[in-house]
């Protein structure tokens, strides 16, 4: 026994040694990496779909609530489908982490509307500094600031600073790219994409912007109801609507900073310097995270204000995860809301709140949850290509739904089942070792919360052969 436990630290040693060493001379770098193949379409998805509907580019002015406030787009991507395939290995690849345990996708989960469920991410050696941001509409969606304290205005070098920062991915792109190229896949991935199988950083951070611009939640009720004057918005839902556009769209209008909707020429410069005001999310200052005061002290305490789309999705809130629900996001508006600079200079935010009744909150969160779409957080389009479970060799449910999803104290998985067929139901770790199995005829299985610890969790779904898998999150 003594000597398995010696053999296994040795091997352990070893393979941690391979994983870090690094020699520098130019192509003697020992690199250790793992020979995973992702599973991906012979025909790739279609990215390139990716188009602004109408009512956000130039909305009619009876439809104009702020929050479909005309958008400029600062980089005219034309988005390409075999770059943003080549984009998604990259942003669920592990190899591009320094220790290989890490990736875009890891704190970046596509269930939560690539979010995470944690206040702060576990990065490679401490927590992150603040909480992750949600990617969709990241491409078009306030596009003057990126990052929680607004510190890049360019979207390349965005993606740049987590791939490089030490407790993020860490990467060394140097030895990332020597990694790559010894793969089996990658240099016919980048083929594809650039005409060229050769590889370096810029095509690499390319390829990720293509797929993050992608992300896109245009399938939304709210989306689907503005052209049709909201005729099927519930009473509840067109009171939030109302709320919301007298109270909230000032800061949230999406494709403009511009409060007062007069299309003023910034001519790129920071709209922190006419109205700052905007920034100000009603929090009592901290002076261990100055926001965007860390830049320039005198915008201290603002911060970038995040789009609103899927944020049903996007728990928990603000830059440091302090809220844990949409109830708790929209009380602090109403009751909450602390005197700071820029309380006390305009009333965006009215010091004390916005004193919302009971209804009134509950109507908020109506209309906040119209504008969620769950094509981006279900379809194969955006997975992760490197799931053992994600074959091609099977025939998906037409539906599968785990609700509620993070779990409560139990979540339900749905799935079409009228022949009342045995059906299997596995759930996985999310690296593939099987936790459960059991059996069903109906078309529904519950899932007791007290039997799992915290975390991601694939749900399996085999019936015939069909073959569906969801991943469910318990807090």
């Amino acid at each position: 026994m003594q000597k398995s436990i010696i053999v296994f630290l040795l091997l352990s040693s070893l393979v941690f040694t391979l994983s870090n060493f690094t020699q520098e001379s130019n192509r003697d770098v020992v690199i250790f990496a793992i020979n995973e193949t992702p599973k991906l379409p012979e025909i790739p998805f279609t990215y390139s779909d990716t188009e602004i509907p109408d009512h956000l580019k130039s909305p009619e002015p009876d439809q104009d609530i702020g929050y479909g406030a005309s958008v400029t787009l600062s980089n005219n991507l034309i988005i390409d489908d075999d770059i943003a395939t080549l984009g998604r290995v990259l942003f669920y690849d592990v190899k591009l982490s320094a220790l290989e345990n890490i990736s875009c996708g890891t704190c970046h989960k596509q269930e939560l509307s690539f979010a995470d469920d944690t206040t702060f991410s576990q990065g490679l050696q401490v927590p992150t500094k603040r909480n992750s941001m949600a990617l969709n509409d990241l491409f078009w969606s306030n596009r003057d600031h990126f990052l929680w304290d607004m510190k890049e205005t360019n979207l390349n070098e965005m993606i740049r600073l987590p791939l490089k920062d030490e407790n993020e991915i860490g990467a060394d792109l140097d030895h990332v790219i020597i990694k790559l190229e010894s793969t089996s896949y990658y240099p016919e991935l980048f083929s594809k994409a650039y005409g060229v199988s050769s590889i370096n950083e810029d095509k690499i951070v390319d390829a990720l912007i293509h797929f993050i611009s992608s992300m896109t939640t245009f399938e939304s009720k709210f989306d689907k109801q503005v052209v049709k004057e909201f005729v099927d918005f519930t009473e509840i839902e067109i009171t939030g609507l109302e709320l919301f556009s007298e109270n909230c769209t000032v800061c949230h209008s999406q494709g403009t900073h511009d409060p007062f909707n007069q299309n003023i020429n910034l001519n790129n410069t920071s709209p922190m310097f006419f109205f700052p005001e905007i920034f100000n999310n009603g929090l009592a200052p901290d002076p261990d995270d100055k926001g965007a005061g860390e830049q320039d002290p005198f915008f201290s305490g603002l911060f970038k204000i995040p789009t609103l789309r899927n944020v049903d999705f996007t728990a928990p809130y603000m830059h440091d995860g302090r809220f844990g629900t949409l109830e708790e996001v929209i009380e602090h508006y109403s009751t909450g809301v602390k005197s700071n600079k820029w309380t006390s200079e305009k009333n965006f935010v009215p010091d004390g709140g916005f004193q919302f009744s009971d209804y009134e909150k509950e109507s908020l969160v109506a209309f906040l949850q119209t504008l969620k779409d769950e094509n981006l957080t279900t379809h194969r389009m955006w997975s992760d290509p490197f799931d053992p479970l994600l074959g091609n060799n099977y025939v998906p449910f037409d539906r599968l739904v785990v609700m509620p999803n993070p779990m409560s104290d139990h979540a339900i998985i749905e799935f079409e089942n009228d022949s009342h067929t045995l059906t299997m139901i596995n759930i996985l770790s999310i690296s593939g070792q099987l936790i459960k199995q059991d059996k069903t005829a109906d078309n529904r299985y519950l899932l007791d919360n007290n039997k799992f610890v915290s975390g991601t969790y694939i749900v399996e779904v085999i019936q015939g052969d069909k073959k569906s898998i969801q991943k469910v999150v318990v807090r």
